[in-house]
């Protein structure tokens, strides 16, 4: 044994150093006369004075019975329980409260096992015990602010989650209250499954750039719900980086923006390269007809046509190009999922989605 001190105490104040530095008392109960002896230490833990014990040499000889009296009025059926479990001779692991005299509340932990003589009989109960407030109030602060997240996700109807370099996720920290997915439906690469066909591609080239890049991005997908309709999420992605540079691991957020997708349609000719090639399609225009109408070139066009999404920066040409479609008989529209279509107000007045679900309808 390693000694701390010298002396003829050297172990005696080698072992209440630490006790009092690790927070612990030790404890034993003769079963057959119900005496309880433990260290000093134990008693302030327990925050039992001289009157309710008898002092024995270096240890302290009190009724395992004592504990009542000081245990918190809701934490009582454990110790009864631990009185149960001794009488059948089993090990034991339990956490309980205690009302020091001045009001202080401390959380304890208190281990134990049943140690039988040679013959077989229980003979002594043996254990310590550990005060362990801090670490009940910092997992009850943790549990709060867990709790604090989880409703802010709700309410945004939000995933958070953790990832490799090549966006493999590996675990899924909060998600809706609400959600009935399992999951594992969310881990590995099982989560590209719910991505648009359309967007994978776009997906797996942002992963594909992260591990070089080794910075933040966002990436907007639409992402199946557990409605069975494809819903715009938008995925926030940061790297959690080592002391050496090296990633250790990716942490997400995903939110649904369906309503910044509609807001974006509802801006003056705002309209995205899908839309556009889907209303040539309609009239039967080439890419030169659409220029000859706008004045754009064809250069110009083909490049806002590649752009699948939102392109606010060309905005002055977006409402050149709407106003030359609308005019031949085209119009637009998004739906409250996220959804961007364009219909035909003068040939058969057909429903044409260009994104996300393909449920369009003759109306």
């Amino acid at each position: 044994m390693l000694l701390l001190f010298t002396g003829d105490n050297a172990v005696r104040d080698t072992f209440r150093l630490a006790e009092e530095i690790a927070h612990f008392g030790l404890w034993q109960v003769d079963l057959a006369t119900g005496a309880m002896t433990c260290s000093e230490n134990m008693l302030r833990i327990l925050g039992i004075g001289a009157p309710a014990a008898s002092t024995d040499g270096d240890a302290t000889v009190m009724r395992f019975s004592t504990l009542e009296q000081v245990t918190h009025p809701d934490d009582m059926p454990a110790i009864a329980e631990i009185q149960h479990i001794i009488a059948d001779g089993l090990p034991f692991d339990r956490n309980f409260r205690v009302i020091h005299p001045n009001g202080r509340v401390r959380h304890l932990s208190i281990h134990g096992e049943v140690v039988v003589d040679a013959s077989g009989r229980k003979s002594r109960a043996i254990g310590a015990l550990m005060d362990v407030t801090v670490h009940a109030e910092t997992m009850r602060a943790s549990q709060v602010d867990s709790e604090r997240v989880r409703a802010i996700m709700t309410a945004m109807d939000g995933r958070l989650w953790t990832a490799r370099s090549d966006g493999f996720r590996t675990d899924l920290l909060l998600r809706s209250a609400a959600s009935q997915q399992v999951p594992g439906t969310w881990l590995g690469f099982n989560w590209l499954t719910r991505v648009h066909p359309d967007d994978v591609a776009r997906a797996r080239a942002a992963w594909a750039e992260a591990p070089e890049q080794i910075r933040s991005f966002t990436l907007d997908l639409r992402v199946l719900g557990e409605d069975g309709a494809y819903h715009w999420r938008r995925h926030y992605c940061s790297p959690i980086v080592n002391d050496d540079g090296s990633v250790r691991e990716w942490v997400g957020l995903s939110l649904l923006i369906n309503q910044e997708h509609a807001a974006a349609q509802a801006e003056p000719g705002m309209l995205t390269g899908v839309q556009i090639r889907a209303a040539r399609g309609i009239l039967n225009w080439s890419v030169k007809e659409l220029a000859d109408r706008t004045g754009l070139s064809t250069g110009a066009l083909r490049r806002i046509e590649a752009h699948d999404g939102y392109n606010r920066a060309a905005g002055q040409a977006l409402l050149l190009i709407k106003d030359a479609l609308s005019a031949a008989g085209v119009d637009f529209f998004v739906l409250p999922s996220g959804e961007a279509g364009v219909f035909a107000t003068r040939k058969e007045n057909r429903l044409k989605l260009v994104a996300g679900n393909a449920r369009a309808k003759k109306v």
